[in-house]
């Protein structure tokens, strides 16, 4: 073929993908699938589970049920020793028990790639515990969980699936993909930084870690991806993989935040969050698997599948950059030395907001932000006279503070400045 036929045939070669919404890298790639996404959405928020609660035989059995889907996808046990011809999923489970709080386990499963590059592998995650129920409430005690984070989970199992699938890739990938199931992330992070403390791979030889939390509430196709200043080659590797798909894309630097990267991003590992926004079901009943966007969780799942793809393939490692340490190292120290945040305004953050300010999200029905006329999209500039400049501003402000205290905070809406008086909330 002359040089020009060939010209034209790669040129034609590409219109022909492109016609069809797939990207070269998606050419002869196992795909996404929105059914089976949905399937495990409805599985994992269903009321059998009692909303997944760390310490209950629920969050155990999903645990466990995430292990038998490894086990049937065909990934490498992590701990090889602990399996039996009559039972092989001890071999995935990492147990843990930490101080003042319920054993558990993380669950982890490897797909092995030819070996041969350095850092070895991809590390992919998701939390699988949620809130448990609350007797005291009237009618529906369940939280459920289905964006938080049965989409995660959901996400997780369908990239296994796409990955481990043999005709998912013309040569055998080179770097390993470590897939791990978390448990105990809404109580602190204990299970991704347990796993942190006992790693199965050197974090050296960790390339990047990619966590789906709560990914099943797409608006707008605005994806928001947090850690993207924590590699100098993110930005530009995650706008070239979202030709094909579309998104608007929100690129957060920060590599800290209140997901499970954080305990990856403190070991120098560059980290991405998958997230696609707040809403108002957030940590609520009311997040139930009927008000998951199916079809933009399958879009996110092709995604995140194409950047680890990529990942396993590069041939060079990341350059780490610990955009946000500082501010992530003033908010674990205030953790050990004051405990827990107990207070809130009663809002969920707009992530997608740039600039200086916290911009509101959601706001809680009945909660102290709307008794005290706060609105979504104001912008949080200030309490009781200190600047809140950032998301580790506003956590550390109110840390100083107790549910029932009463505070003056300064928004902006619009072009107009308001001072407005509010009653702190108590913090789940």
């Amino acid at each position: 073929m002359t040089w020009m036929c060939t010209r034209v045939f790669l040129t034609l070669l590409l219109l022909a993908i492109a016609s069809v919404g797939l990207s070269p890298a998606q050419a002869g790639k196992a795909h996404c699938d929105a059914e089976r996404l949905e399937r495990d959405v409805r599985h994992f928020s269903d009321d059998h589970f009692a909303g997944r609660g760390l310490g209950s035989p629920e969050l155990e059995e999903a645990l466990h049920a995430v292990a038998e889907r490894f086990t049937q996808l065909g990934l490498e046990p992590a701990f090889p020793e602990r399996a039996t011809t009559d039972d092989p999923l001890p071999g995935y489970l990492q147990p843990f028990k930490p101080e003042g709080y319920p054993g558990s386990w993380n669950v982890i499963g490897v797909l092995r790639g030819s070996g041969g590059l350095s850092p070895g592998a991809v590390v992919v995650g998701a939390h699988v515990d949620h809130l448990g129920t609350d007797p005291s409430l009237s009618g529906d005690q369940i939280f459920n969980g289905a964006d938080d984070n049965a989409s995660g989970v959901a996400a997780l199992l369908e990239l296994t699936r796409t990955l481990s699938e043999p005709k998912a890739d013309a040569e055998r990938p080179l770097r390993d993909v470590i897939f791990i199931a978390f448990s105990a992330e809404e109580s602190g992070l204990l299970g991704s930084k347990h796993y942190i403390a006992h790693p199965v791979l050197d974090h050296t030889e960790v390339i990047a870690m990619i966590n789906f939390d709560e990914v099943g509430r797409l608006q707008n196709d605005q994806l928001i991806l947090f850690g993207t200043g924590t590699a100098k080659e993110f930005p530009a590797t995650l706008r070239g993989l979202n030709a094909s798909f579309g998104f608007d894309l929100v690129l957060n630097e920060e590599g800290a935040g209140g997901s499970d990267h954080t305990s990856f991003f403190m070991k120098d590992i560059p980290v991405l969050h998958f997230f696609t926004g707040t809403h108002a079901d957030y940590s609520k009943v009311s997040d139930e698997a009927d008000k998951v966007n199916y079809a933009g969780l399958k879009q996110v799942a092709g995604y995140a599948a194409e950047l680890t793809r990529y990942l396993r393939y590069r041939e060079r490692p990341l350059t780490f950059v610990a955009s946000g340490r500082e501010e992530a190292e003033k908010l674990a120290n205030l953790a050990k030395t004051q405990g827990k945040r107990k207070a809130s305004l009663g809002f969920a953050p707009d992530f997608a907001g740039q600039g200086k300010g916290v911009k509101i999200g959601a706001v809680t029905p009945g909660g102290c932000a709307e008794a005290a006329g706060i609105l979504a999209g104001d912008v949080l500039l200030a309490i009781d006279g200190e600047e809140v400049a950032s998301l580790a501003d506003y956590a550390m402000i109110l840390r100083m503070h107790q549910p029932g205290d009463q505070v003056e905070v300064q928004v902006l809406r619009g072009d107009e400045t308001l001072l407005l008086t509010a009653t702190l909330q108590g913090r789940k």
